[in-house]
């Protein structure tokens, strides 16, 4: 099978007009095209508003894919029968799906890799396995920039792609499909989402560091009360040292004077 062919076909396909025939047949198949765009629009705005916050559902959906896919594909290359090519994928993708939802900075990698190179497939659409690859590798950088500015990575790349994708059902619902409407919708729900997602990690940030501020006041005033304590002890146990060295002076004052008295 020649994949470039395969792909040049895809490109070549007039996906608007595939879905208005789709559409005109009316019934259940129009039901669940409907079905199908709130979906997009629900699942869009959840990643456009709540990217950071639900990363490990994100992450584990995502890894579950990857993994089965990784998993399938392996298989068939190794030209294994349907049976375990469908446990290979499961494995893989149950395997990527817990270590996705688990591992906090591995999920943030899988998810900056998947939607990065998803962002790269949109933007430049490849036609051949060379410029998928690429596709793919600049996903891959995204995700390596990651390691370092997780949160806004993270932020930036769902806001971008939830923004996209609840939009563009957003307008299917529309009784005009105008370019300029299409780009704003687009455009206000990406900066919205950004700024939304911005504003809920920066709260989020101020109440752990006074929750952080709490602790260490806390324990300072814990050393401090423990100091006290301390200081207390040790002059408590000066007191009676110092009683009982006054006595012991005493005394022998005492007997020094007795002798006196006696030759008298």
């Amino acid at each position: 099978m020649d994949v470039n062919k395969l792909m040049s076909s895809m490109q070549g396909m007039d996906y608007e007009a595939i879905l208005k025939n789709l559409e005109s047949m009316g019934g259940p198949m129009k039901n669940a095209l409907m079905i199908a765009s709130v979906l997009t629009i629900v699942i869009g705005l959840l990643w456009c508003f709540f990217g950071l916050k639900l990363i490990r559902v994100w992450a584990a959906i995502l890894g579950l894919a990857l993994g089965f896919g990784i998993g399938t594909g392996v298989a068939a290359a190794f030209e294994l029968s349907s049976n375990l090519i469908l446990i290979c994928g499961a494995v893989g993708g149950i395997l990527l799906a817990i270590l996705g939802a688990v591992f906090y900075h591995v999920g943030v990698f899988l998810i900056a890799w998947i939607t990065g190179s998803s962002l790269a497939l949109l933007v430049l659409q490849p036609k051949d396995w060379k410029l998928m690859l690429a596709c793919v590798g600049i996903g891959l950088v995204v995700a390596l920039f990651t390691i370092r500015f997780a949160e806004l990575i993270i932020i930036v790349i769902t806001g971008i792609n939830g923004g996209m994708s609840a939009g563009t059902g957003i307008i299917s619902f529309l009784p005009f499909d105008n370019q300029i409407v299409r780009y704003g919708v687009i455009g206000v729900l990406v900066v919205a989402g950004i700024a939304v997602q911005l504003l809920m990690e920066s709260g989020k940030r101020k109440k752990r560091t006074l929750e952080n501020a709490k602790k260490i006041r806390e324990q300072n005033s814990t050393a401090n009360e423990v100091a006290k304590a301390r200081a207390m002890i040790d002059e408590l146990d000066k007191k009676p040292a110092a009683a009982k060295k006054g006595t012991a002076g005493k005394n022998q004052k005492k007997k020094k004077a007795a002798p006196k008295k006696n030759k008298k």
